[in-house]
């Protein structure tokens, strides 16, 4: 769904960020990532750090055209649906940040998901290259309010 689409819907607003705000949601982003890169750390654990990496850089691109989700059931969704118009990905790597959510919630509101490495490592792995690329983004358009 398009930017206007979300915007038509009431599922994001019009918001201007404040000084710094989009330097503070990257720095939250890298504090995440650096959590969820420690092996010694459960799988689950690590996988909702790469998660919530992954929602801070959909918050990151949404912040910098102005835009903020409407805080009300399926916020999430819609920040991660907003990747392809803010900063450009694909929508195949949209729906996997979609399936981590889903596990995310799962253990969290029900304990019902088993998390291996693997999985989290994945994880880890695609929040950084998501991150990386939000950062690229944000440099090629001129840089952070």
């Amino acid at each position: 769904m398009s930017l206007d689409d979300l915007l038509f819907r009431s599922e994001i607003v019009r918001e201007k960020p404040v000084l710094g705000e989009i330097d503070r949601l990257l720095e939250a982003v890298e504090r995440r990532l650096e959590d969820a890169a420690h092996a010694s750390i459960h799988p689950e654990t690590r996988l909702e750090q790469a998660y919530h990496a992954i929602l801070g850089c959909a918050m990151v691109g949404l912040r910098a055209h102005g835009l903020r989700t409407v805080d009300r059931p399926g916020h999430h969704v819609v920040a991660l649906e907003s990747l392809a118009d803010t900063v450009g990905i694909s929508i195949d790597r949209i729906d996997y940040f979609q399936t981590l959510r889903d596990l995310r919630n799962k253990d969290l509101y029900t304990g019902s998901t088993h998390i291996g490495d693997s999985q989290a490592a994945e994880a880890v792995e695609e929040a950084r290259k998501l991150a990386a690329d939000a950062k690229r983004w944000l440099d090629q358009r001129g840089g952070n309010v």
